[in-house]
């Protein structure tokens, strides 16, 4: 390993250190989504309204064995993403070699968009985990094309799926691979028998959420279509522009740029493979931010394979300046972490610096000691669950029978129309005018908090 190599490799273990030391010093709380994920865990499903199961299924055996502290959930982006690098240590060794390998993993490691993602609990997570074990287990596949190796490339898909819908895109990139490589090509469509086994055991490890989507009416997938919002275009230069912007941030600036100086002179007989499992979400992400909108992360998975290209051509042409693009990227990192573990006030850190605070309001005004809260929002409904999760406090979401789902905690936790104990509300009035017994309501308080910009009511509910 050369000098670079091993002072990037110093620098990597490091930064693993500091995100430990700041996420056990760190006060801030779980971001709502995270709080969601973790009640989910709780009682695992086949399905949930917005997202596939398997992050669930694998919170619920990890709280099992190490519980549900703050630090203890936080640990999951932080090592799932050593193991994807690590996996792209081994796309890199075969596809290039050893050196080549080990700086497209240490470059990952340090890449702006991991370094955010890696204090995260999300599906993207394990979604980019099996990506790049796809990848993986798609060039073993053309090495030797036995029905095991077509088995475990079926696994890793299925696992795909049930950790993010977005896993299409996987699908996508492989027929584009075959369109443009012909070994690919021949490795799939040689044998029909191997290709229709594939897709059979793809199939078999989906099962389980498709099944439970046919029962529940495909909400899932009505979701997936709503929240992509296709029926609201408006077209916007400008929102794609952002968005593309947005993806050479997360790949790091000064790596993207010395990437365009120095691709002229790349001859790669990886380039197809690659760009295939990378240009195909960034194109249709960028068109869908051009009709309607995107977020930054709707592409991740892109970021794997263009990432090991990116390094790749720079790491063979300026092993330099690749250094210096990671102590860069590191030094974001410890700053962005040593924020983290001091909970900084700055706006970024909004979503998850408000938790304690609204606990607080909440004792004020429920001085009766009500055991029983009803919460509108989403986000804080899982928050607050998770922050009374040790207390006996009954919480529950507004629901209206027979009208339409907005989240699965309307399916979980709905509270019934007959309900008829005393509770507080956290919302609006309105949210409950479907209970049937008559109540009065006392405003108890109005509150200003950074995560939103409306004002937070709190309402004392009480029954005749």
């Amino acid at each position: 390993m050369d000098k670079n190599l091993k002072i990037s490799f110093f620098l990597c273990l490091i930064i693993l250190f500091s995100k430990l030391i700041a996420i056990y010093f760190t006060n801030f709380g779980l971001y709502g989504d995270e709080a969601q994920y973790w009640l989910w865990s709780l009682s695992p499903s086949l399905g949930y309204f917005s997202k596939p199961p398997f992050l669930s299924w694998f919170l619920s055996l990890y709280v099992f064995i190490f519980g549900s502290s703050f630090f203890a959930l936080k640990l999951i982006p932080v090592f799932s993403y050593c193991v994807t690098s690590y996996v792209i240590f081994l796309i890199g060794k075969k596809l290039y070699d050893i050196k080549t390998g080990i700086a497209c993993a240490l470059s990952f490691f340090v890449l702006p968009a991991v370094s955010v993602s890696s204090f995260i609990i999300s599906t993207d997570i394990m979604l980019i985990m099996f990506w790049s074990l796809g990848l993986l287990q798609l060039i073993k596949t053309k090495e030797h094309p036995s029905y095991l190796n077509f088995t475990v490339l079926g696994v890793i898909l299925g696992l795909c799926f049930l950790s993010k819908y977005a896993a299409i895109y996987f699908v996508i990139s492989m027929f584009c691979l075959m369109i443009f490589e012909k070994k690919y090509r021949d490795v799939f469509f040689k044998s029909k028998t191997k290709l229709f086994y594939f897709f059979l055991v793809v199939f078999l490890i989906c099962s389980p959420n498709i099944f439970w989507n046919h029962y529940n009416g495909w909400i899932t997938i009505g979701h997936t279509a709503e929240n992509a919002s296709l029926n609201n275009i408006n077209i916007d230069i400008y929102r794609a522009i952002e968005f593309l912007l947005t993806q050479i941030v997360m790949l790091g600036p000064l790596i993207f740029f010395s990437f365009l100086l120095y691709i002229k002179k790349f001859k790669d007989d990886n380039l197809i493979f690659l760009l295939s499992f990378s240009m195909p979400a960034i194109v249709i992400v960028t068109i869908e931010s051009l009709l309607v909108r995107a977020h930054a992360n709707w592409a991740a998975v892109s970021l794997v394979s263009l990432s090991i290209f990116v390094v790749a051509v720079v790491y063979k042409n300026n092993k330099t300046l690749l250094y210096f693009n990671n102590l860069i990227s590191g030094f974001f990192v410890l700053i962005f972490f040593i924020l983290i573990g001091f909970s900084s006030n700055i706006k970024i850190f909004d979503r998850i610096n408000y938790t304690d605070k609204i606990k607080s309001v909440l004792e004020e005004v429920n001085e009766k000691g009500i055991k029983n809260l009803v919460i509108e929002d989403r986000l804080l409904f899982a928050n607050l669950k998770y922050i009374y999760k040790n207390e006996n406090m009954n919480i529950y979401t507004p629901y209206k029978p027979l009208t339409k789902i907005k989240h699965h905690f309307q399916i979980s936790d709905a509270l019934p129309k007959n309900f008829s104990s005393n509770f507080i509300l956290i919302g609006n009035k309105g949210s409950i005018n479907y209970l049937n017994n008559k109540k009065s309501f006392v405003l108890k308080n109005e509150s200003n908090f950074k995560f939103t910009s409306q004002q937070v009511k709190f309402y004392e509910v009480l029954f005749d």
